[in-house]
């Protein structure tokens, strides 16, 4: 064997090597939804709570810094369309207009002694766009933090305000629970409970705790609920109550009470640097987190205002309390322990999502469908059949057509085989029932390009070539058309993969690793086991095609 010929043979069989490595044990191979089962989600970003959300931390950032300017004639509300600022007087215009002017994504109009902020298009673009991403991200954190193997997380949507979410081996015991991480923000916020709260006496619904405070909030100050557990017992006098609630008031069995508390929010969860469950000396679930340094200092003066005026606060986990406490004394380290009725799996869920982010808007479910693993072990014994008898096939009919040159198209279709399972492999491509499919359609393919190279060099030596030249003019004839037709399903490939969605990229990917190896085997490893053969004859003067 010559050197050229030694140094092309053992090339092939490091390339066979390098691919084997990424896919042997099968076990390497990461397999979709519809083969391993599981469930797969299609959520979508609530853009709106994104803005709503933005413009109640304008409201709080503008009342600050009125404070900080001693300017107590003007009050700041928010509703979900616009900040209203009240009360601004002559003497206080100056200071106010500059406070506004430092919210470029805000167009400020005049009405009276009022000025009303509302948001930028640009600004709300950019806010649902913030939105979008971040809450990829974060569902992405949360699904790893959970300890879901494999997850595919993929944005959608012609404005990406949808997300695919696709968890393979998931079960139906584990799917209410990765839904409630994955649709509810998690947003935790401290505030005090407001000095004007009346008395404790649970009221079940908002209205009748505004009529508890005559009909008006106080200023600077919001009414949130405060949930329980669901009883496992519903009453006749709960269910009657429940029918007599009106539409968009929280339900009896949901709610404890109403609850007033101040607009300032001492820290929020971007404050956390890290959350777990534990438990108190009773044995109680608890919550525990650690604050950055900004976190510290504001939950220390919290906590030295709670201590010193002997007043109660409250962790706020979506807009709703779960948590009201005091402290007997100003606490300076960044540790926190939040206590509360929480299950195992309730602190569990509640750590996962302070530790890895709120979300600025919730997410709604479009979509929801769940698979058995019987129904994926179903279609890859299909599958792999399929392809078996596809491969089959194409053995047979290369054999009788083109006699000891088929085996020259076996041997690179086997080569070809290697290097895709390879490629999927080095990737990190997760193989799905339509990859099984574009993989059994790249078979066929491939062995088209040694059909292409067999006929030309039946014409060469029909024409009087010799069998080296013939080879040769096979080859090389041939070898543009082949690139051409490559590039070609390549480019389809690439297009699929890039606006297709789920399935559909699966299929892409097999048939893009699949162009890419045949375009290998057929000019490559074709060609080396032609010249072996005439090494070993030279001088023939036939060839089996």
């Amino acid at each position: 064997m010559s050197k050229r010929s030694l140094f092309r043979l053992v090339w092939t069989l490091l390339i066979c090597a390098g691919s084997a490595y990424f896919f042997l044990p099968f076990s390497k191979v990461k397999l979709g939804l519809d083969l391993q089962g599981g469930v797969h989600f299609e959520l979508e970003v609530q853009g709106q709570e994104a803005l709503e959300a933005d413009l109640r931390d304008t409201r709080d950032r503008i009342q600050e810094r009125l404070q900080e300017k001693a300017i107590t004639s003007v009050t700041v509300k928010s509703d979900p369309t616009s900040v209203r600022v009240d009360g601004v007087t002559a003497e206080s215009q100056p200071a106010v207009t500059k406070i506004l002017n430092n919210f470029g994504g805000y167009t400020v109009t005049e009405q009276g002694n009022a000025r009303i902020l509302t948001q930028k298009d640009f600004y709300q673009k950019s806010l649902k766009d913030d939105a979008n991403k971040r809450a990829q991200q974060i569902i992405e954190n949360r699904i790893n933090q959970f300890g879901v193997a494999e997850p595919e997380i993929t944005p959608s949507g012609t404005e990406g305000n949808r997300i695919i979410v696709e968890l393979p081996g998931v079960g139906e015991a584990e799917r209410e629970r990765i839904k409630g991480l994955l649709s509810t923000p998690g947003r935790l916020e401290v505030r005090f409970l407001s000095k004007k709260q009346p008395n404790q006496i649970p009221v079940k619904t908002e209205a009748e705790a505004l009529a508890m405070l005559g009909g008006q909030l106080p200023e600077g100050t919001e009414l949130f609920p405060e949930l329980m557990e669901k009883p496992s017992v519903v009453t006749n006098q709960m269910k009657a109550a429940i029918r007599a609630a009106k539409p968009g008031e929280k339900k009896l069995d949901d709610v404890r009470q109403w609850v007033l508390l101040e607009n300032k929010v001492y820290y929020d969860g971007g404050a956390i640097t890290d959350a777990r469950r534990g438990q108190d000396q009773m044995g109680t679930n608890t919550v525990n987190f650690t604050l950055n340094h900004d976190g510290t200092d504001a939950n220390s003066k919290l906590t030295g205002i709670a201590a010193s005026e002997g007043r109660q606060f409250a962790f706020l986990l979506d807009r709703k309390i779960i948590s009201v406490l005091h402290s007997d004394e100003k606490i300076t380290g960044g540790a926190v322990e939040i206590k509360g009725n929480f299950t195992q799996a309730q602190a569990d869920d509640l750590s996962l999502k302070l530790k890895s982010g709120s979300l600025r808007a919730s997410m709604k479910f479009l979509e929801e469908q769940s698979m058995e693993a019987s129904l994926g072990a179903d279609s890859i014994k299909h599958g792999i059949t399929a392809a078996v008898i596809g491969f089959g096939t194409i053995i047979l009919f290369m054999v009788l057509w083109y006699k000891w040159s088929g085996l020259n198209a076996i041997v690179a279709l086997s080569v070809n085989l290697i290097v895709m399972l390879g490629l999927l492999g080095s990737f990190q491509a997760t193989i799905t029932l339509p990859g099984i499919a574009g993989f059994a359609l790249t078979l066929g393919m491939a062995v088209d390009a040694n059909i292409l190279i067999f006929e030309r060099i039946r014409e060469e030596l029909d024409a009087g070539k010799s069998v080296p030249g013939a080879i040769q003019a096979g080859f090389d004839k041939v070898f543009w058309t082949i690139v051409d037709a490559h590039v070609t399903q390549l480019f389809a490939a690439l297009l699929l993969f890039i606006f297709g969605t789920g399935p559909v990229k699966g299929f892409a990917v097999s048939l893009t690793v699949g162009v890419v190896a045949s375009l290998f085997t057929s000019i490559y490893v074709s060609r080396f086991i032609y010249d072996w053969v005439l090494e070993r004859h030279p001088g023939t003067k036939t060839l089996s095609v």
